[in-house]
């Protein structure tokens, strides 16, 4: 199953129902509606009320005049918050975005969405969408990793999917909450361009491919001004350049006054008090305080109107004004249907790291007879409030962002009950000591370690962790666990569950490396099916594997300053476009591990790199062969050079992905549409975004940022390209990149893999994973190039 680079509307048209109502139509319903409001009713629409004291996180007050039954906002990323264990908890955003499959996200914003709307759930506050900077960054498990196009085409996926079951999607954090130390009183200072083009990307195509909702405001300030307060980012960028139509909310507790931040295009305020606690229901920074700015003449009724306009449209398009269900937090959605599709996603986002001597995948015909199972974070996990601890296997992060678990399937659990079938011995030890770990390992054929780091919010502090991660050490002693471990046992493998990078002092000790991520409710079931061979691993990292010194950014650990005051901790943005991968090409830093990065059980080729420049943009297409022994799944990647007119850019910019699934020895073509908008970048002059029209492109093909064999070279120019009948391809000369080029290289392949399911709970759950893949067979056409709309202006915005 693959989406090519750009999903089209045609496409969306198969994979889902159509959105029966578009932002026009939902504007003429909307202010008819709106036409007899009075002013108090329409404060206590934009006012939240209960102020998280009541069912739901956020809710807004119903008009019962109107037959308006108010609104009920819920967390979160992972799942619905506070369910009790009626709701999935699924994996962490970050291990999403590791499968590099669209239908996958697709499918996981649709499901969660069903969640939603059964509960009565008008906005999920959902998908977090900023930028990985800095890998200590406390909730960069809960967003889509550093790339910019990346977290842009996960969004679209996810919000799309979402609302197509009939909730509001809310694109997060806006803009720049990219830390955690004192994210409340910080300034992220940001250049223009980078603003632009990094930071804002995610939310262009969440306004512009998804028609995405809501947006929540971050707590930070940007260039000095709180982004609540932020009228040029508020109005001037996201409502009037943008053009987006929805409503932009606070997040909880984020307003701090009435005056700028109504002023300046906030159209919510959630959850309406003026603090936390149940003292401050109805004591507000807005309510009443509205009404008396615009007595003064601070600013304009039309800006209390524009407000719920945009609110009351946002609940016509998403159909919510008549019919929709109530709300109840505990309706049973915890389905078979959705843990085999936890359990599948969890299991693609598993990175194998390194696979020395084909240690895995284990099988009893490669003499595994015996399995030392050793590690903590392989026992069942000890729960706790908002996931505030790290104790058993680890699913997610901590915070808001996390869910209340009816279970977790823990890894020993889910290896012992599959060895069985190989008829393999396995023996365990659940604790982090190296001398114990060694012992239990040492008359094993095979020894697997499981160890964890963890991250999370700010409000809650772990093991000394305020939110950020103090450092990128394993926790609870691991390198000293898995060094004893391979000193005991030659065939050790490492299993790493982290929101992610961690230092691998072992990186040469250990035959064998799985990155796992926060995989959610299924944890075990996901990695034991990749260790036994049953899935072969097709995840690929998101973001740049390093030492924590060779990144061009960090957090800070500064003393607490209190929330939307004058001091503020200054993180800047000195960087600029040169976040993850594009600051290692342009320093030559070799990674530990590259953006991308991943193998397989199997191996791949890519070849024959073509390019054709259209009035709709940048036509590729490159063949993959599996040249292994076993099905897998490859996943092409496209890099971009941009023409020399273009100055202090970088090196090369991801911008193009496929996943196409292939039997061994098979070759499959993958076709990539580049629009317009990603061929453009931002002129600060001339504040829009602009594609040159001189110059050439280098286009790149291959499996990951530092394995590029391919390039080809072509025209910006779209005249000349037709003029010279000039279609790009890899020849004699181009096959393989300049050594100059070619910054690093990395000699395995990054591959993948999907096989059967095999279900360690029941049948039931093999059976729903094979429905999930046969949905989406039938919804999307196999091995069809599916194409953005045209953007015909090579200067625009939409």
């Amino acid at each position: 199953m693959r989406l090519s680079t750009a999903l089209s509307t045609v496409a969306i048209l198969f994979a889902s129902k159509t959105l029966a109502m578009s932002w026009e139509e939902a504007d003429k319903k909307a202010r008819k509606w709106c036409e007899d409001l009075t002013n108090e009713e329409k404060i206590a629409i934009v006012t939240g009320r209960e102020n998280m004291t009541g069912v739901c996180v956020g809710s807004i007050d119903p008009i019962e005049r109107k037959g308006f039954k108010g609104l009920c906002l819920q967390d979160g990323p992972a799942g619905v918050r506070f369910a009790n264990g009626t709701a999935t908890s699924w994996q962490a955003a970050i291990n999403t975005a590791a499968t590099f499959d669209r239908t996958l996200l697709y499918k996981v914003g649709e499901a969660q969405g069903n969640e939603f709307y059964q509960r009565g759930i008008n906005v999920a506050l959902a998908p977090a969408m900023n930028i990985q900077r800095a890998p200590a960054a406390g909730r960069i498990w809960e967003s889509y990793g550093e790339d910019p196009f990346l977290a842009g085409q996960y969004g679209i996926q996810f919000i799309k999917g979402m609302q197509s079951k009939g909730v509001i999607a809310t694109a997060k954090h806006y803009i720049g909450n990219d830390q955690e130390n004192n994210r409340g009183a910080s300034s992220s200072n940001i250049p223009e361009q980078a603003l632009w083009e990094v930071y804002m990307e995610p939310f262009y195509r969440a306004v512009n491919d998804a028609s995405v909702d809501s947006i929540m405001a971050a707590y930070n300030a940007v260039n000095g001004t709180y982004s609540v307060q932020n009228k040029r980012l508020l109005t001037d960028y996201l409502k009037d350049k943008l053009g987006f139509q929805g409503f932009v909310m606070s997040d909880w507790w984020a307003i701090y006054d009435v005056e700028k931040s109504f002023g300046a295009g906030m159209d919510m305020n959630m959850p309406g008090g003026k603090y936390w606690g149940p003292n401050y229901i109805g004591n507000s920074f807005w309510g009443e305080h509205i009404q008396e700015c615009i007595d003064k003449d601070i600013f304009p009724q039309e800006r209390l109107d524009d407000a719920v306009l945009r609110i009351i449209r946002s609940l016509y398009k998403a159909e919510q004004m008549e019919d929709y269900p109530e709300v109840n937090l505990y309706v049973e959605t915890n389905t078979k249907e959705n843990a085999a599709l936890n359990r599948k996603v969890g299991a693609d986002s598993n990175v194998l790291l390194k696979n020395e001597d084909g240690i895995l995948p284990i099988k009893k015909a490669n003499k595994i007879k015996k399995i030392a199972v050793i590690g903590k974070d392989s026992m069942p996990t000890k729960f706790c409030s908002d996931l505030g601890c790290a104790d058993g296997t680890l699913p997610l992060g901590w915070g808001s962002g996390t869910t209340d678990f009816r279970y977790i399937v823990d890894p020993l659990s889910a290896i012992t009950k599959r060895a069985k079938k190989e008829d393999i011995e396995v023996v365990s030890y659940g604790k982090d000591d190296a001398k114990g770990g060694a012992e239990a390992a040492k008359d094993a054929d095979l020894a697997i370690v499981f160890v964890q780091a963890d991250s999370g919010e700010e409000y809650v502090t772990v093991e000394g962790n305020k939110g950020d991660r103090q450092n990128l050490d394993l926790w609870h002693d691991g390198n000293e666990l898995i060094d004893a471990v391979a000193s005991a046992n030659k065939n050790t493998i490492v299993v790493i569950h982290a929101p992610g990078p961690v230092n691998v002092p072992f990186l040469d000790k250990v035959k064998g490396i799985v990155f796992a991520g926060m995989p959610g409710q299924e944890s075990g079931n996901a990695i034991t099916d990749v260790l036994f061979g049953d899935v072969n691993p097709s995840g690929h990292l998101p973001y740049t594997w390093a030492p924590r010194e060779d990144y061009p950014t960090d957090v800070k650990y500064d003393a607490a300053l209190p929330g939307g005051g004058e001091e503020k901790t200054q993180y800047d943005y000195d960087e600029g476009l040169f976040v993850g991968y594009r600051w290692f090409d342009k320093k030559g830093i070799e990674p530990t591990f590259a953006f991308g990065y991943g193998l397989s059980y199997t191996t791949f080729e890519y070849s024959d790199l073509k390019v054709e420049m259209k009035e709709d943009g940048l036509h590729v297409s490159v063949t993959v062969t599996n040249t292994g022994s076993v099905a897998g799944a490859a996943v092409p990647m496209i890099f971009l050079s941009f023409p020399d007119v273009v100055k202090d850019y970088p090196s090369r910019l991801f911008k193009g992905f496929d996943k196409m699934m292939l039997e061994a020895g098979e070759s499959k073509t993958s076709k990539i549409l580049i629009d317009n908008h990603d061929l453009s970048y931002f002129d600060v002059e001339l504040m829009e975004f602009v594609k040159p029209a001189e110059g050439e492109y280098t286009v790149f093909a291959g499996s990951n940022a530092r394995d590029l064999p391919l390039k080809v070279v072509v025209s910006a120019n779209v005249d000349k390209a037709e003029e010279t009948g000039e279609a790009g391809e890899a020849g004699e000369n181009n096959n393989e990149s300049d050594d100059e080029e070619a910054i690093g290289e990395i000699p395995e392949n990054d591959d993948v893999i999907e096989a059967d399911e095999d279900s360690n709970d029941e049948e039931a759950a093999s059976e729903a994973a094979e429905a999930i893949e046969e949905e989406a067979s039938n919804k999307i056409e196999k091995h069809t190039t599916e194409v953005k709309k045209p953007q015909k202006n090579f200067r625009y915005f939409k």
